[in-house]
């Protein structure tokens, strides 16, 4: 675990074929906002939608759907996003860690090669409208750890949810994008944050 956090270093040794176990995966994950040119392989985009559909669902339902996004959604797309990061920016007194996240967001998505929006099928039944999007999410997940566990970087992207992004993405009524991901190989790796323990976060009941 000492090379857990060692950023781009870690990075070329996972392109490299070097494997990590789920929890090196989970705890050296990072969020990239810039990332190089290098296109990814199909062959890794296969791997990454393999493993959300190894996700938990209700019932092994996997109600979830991933809408590639093309050259002209993406321009779209970005227009929208740097109309809204202008009026964010233009506010006063913008922290800087949260500005330069919105101007890397600004410039084309951080330079990401590839992008996927993940969608959740509308529910039909009352437990189908609860927990569609709750699989959907572990679906994400599975994708984010299987990208960085070869060593491909991604950002969460809630910019997918507003509502002109439906109609860019062709979203059906019902349906709830849970993620747009920014997919593609580390051009800088963000140091760890800091982590509150576990124990602050359980309870007990008898």
């Amino acid at each position: 675990m000492g090379e857990l956090y060692s950023g781009l270093s870690w990075v070329s040794k996972a392109r490299k074929g070097l494997d990590m176990d789920v929890l090196e995966a989970i705890k050296g994950r990072r969020t990239i906002r810039k990332f190089k040119k290098d296109p990814i392989a199909q062959e890794q985009l296969d791997e990454i939608f393999e493993a959300a559909m190894w996700a938990p669902s209700h019932g092994n339902t996997q109600p979830w759907e991933f809408v590639v996004v093309g050259p002209k959604a993406r321009a779209r797309l970005l227009a929208m996003v740097q109309t809204k990061v202008d009026e964010l920016l233009a506010a006063p007194d913008v922290p800087e860690p949260k500005r330069k996240g919105l101007l890397s967001l600004r410039d084309d998505f951080g330079g990401a090669p590839y992008m996927v929006a993940v969608v959740s099928r509308p529910g039909v039944e009352p437990l189908e409208i609860v927990e569609n999007p709750e699989c959907t999410s572990a679906a994400v997940q599975n994708m984010c750890l299987a990208a960085w566990a070869r060593g491909i970087g991604a950002i969460w992207l809630s910019v997918g949810a507003a509502p002109p992004s439906r109609g860019i993405l062709q979203i059906q009524e019902g349906a709830q994008v849970i993620a747009l991901l920014a997919l593609g190989y580390p051009d800088f790796v963000p140091p760890p944050p800091a982590r509150e323990s576990y124990k602050t976060h359980i309870r007990s009941v008898e």
